[in-house]
């Protein structure tokens, strides 16, 4: 929601220096946002893990806005503009444990797709449409997976409400089985163990991965239309599975997802119908887009 027709915006470096904004003497509900945001990365930065995605998103410029059409626990990162949306809050919610749990997930989320996004390792529409989906799948999952793993670091140092709101959540499932290997031995929690648990838990339930694939499709679709209409290249290359295992580098170092073949059951669900049928349209439509460029 904006304040007096303005955007809400605000530069992650201001925000975590604590930087004065004169903007904010004029707007009651931008300073009750940015009053929320230096809470959230205030939290964050207890965390290693966190404190290195910060650094490296604000190495990068990268500002934060607030978009009321979003959902309180998603964010959406627009890389040509370094611009992180979060979802609205109201004012209320933004005081309690489970607002700033609401937007710690989404932020943390948000600072790990940017740090994907640097390393040149957002999904990419030139990938062969089922490859894009299986690409996507595990872009999400390594996203719940880092964030877990950061809501585990900051369980550890402290503020702790936000790993039981993930807990309890939708995706507590993802958050028992980091939990659970991490418990098995002190060091799973270090080595990247507990990471790769909770990455390939995510695969588990359906929902999930046809909520990842439809997401997938969509962003198919708008590149094709794309494409038509400027002649660009898509959906020919086949994936390479390193790109699916340099996922898993940490800011700090390491990589949880080395070694890993990527052939798990759980890994390899097939599209649900609706998708599957999509799938289908887009792969047909690719095919007649290929031959209409060979043509001129």
């Amino acid at each position: 929601m904006a304040a007096c027709g303005e955007r809400i915006i605000f530069p992650l470096g201001a925000v975590m220096e604590r930087e004065a904004i004169p903007a904010l003497l004029r707007h009651p509900q931008m300073r009750v946002f940015h009053t929320t945001l230096q809470d959230v990365v205030s939290v964050v930065e207890q965390s290693p893990t966190g404190r290195a995605l910060l650094r490296a998103a604000v190495m990068r410029d990268v500002a934060v806005g607030l978009d009321p059409l979003l959902d309180a626990q998603t964010s959406f990162y627009y890389p040509l503009q370094r611009r992180l949306d979060l979802g609205y809050l109201p004012d209320v919610l933004q005081k309690s444990h489970k607002g700033i749990s609401q937007y710690l997930a989404s932020f943390c989320g948000g600072l790990r797709r940017i740090w994907q996004q640097g390393r040149a390792l957002a999904p990419d529409t030139l990938l062969k449409p089922e490859d894009f989906m299986r690409y996507c799948r595990a872009f999400e999952a390594d996203v719940a997976a880092v964030t877990h793993a950061l809501a585990w670091e900051l369980r550890a140092a402290g503020p702790c409400f936000f790993w039981r709101h993930l807990l309890a959540g939708a995706d507590g499932d993802v958050a028992t089985a980091f939990a659970r290997t991490a418990g098995a031995h002190p060091r799973h929690q270090f080595d990247g163990t507990a990471l790769r648990a909770a990455f390939l838990q995510w695969f588990q339930v359906g929902e999930r991965v046809d909520a990842s694939d439809h997401l997938a499709l969509e962003m198919m679709d708008m590149a094709l239309l794309s494409a038509a209409q400027a002649g660009d290249a898509i959906g020919r290359r086949a994936l390479d599975m390193t790109s699916l295992s340099a996922l898993g580098a940490l800011p700090q170092g390491g990589n949880y997802l080395l070694g890993m073949r990527f052939r798990a059951p759980q890994m390899r669900r097939a599209a649900d119908p609706f998708n599957r049928t999509h799938l289908q349209h887009i792969q047909r439509d690719i095919s007649y887009l290929i031959e209409k460029q060979k043509s001129f």
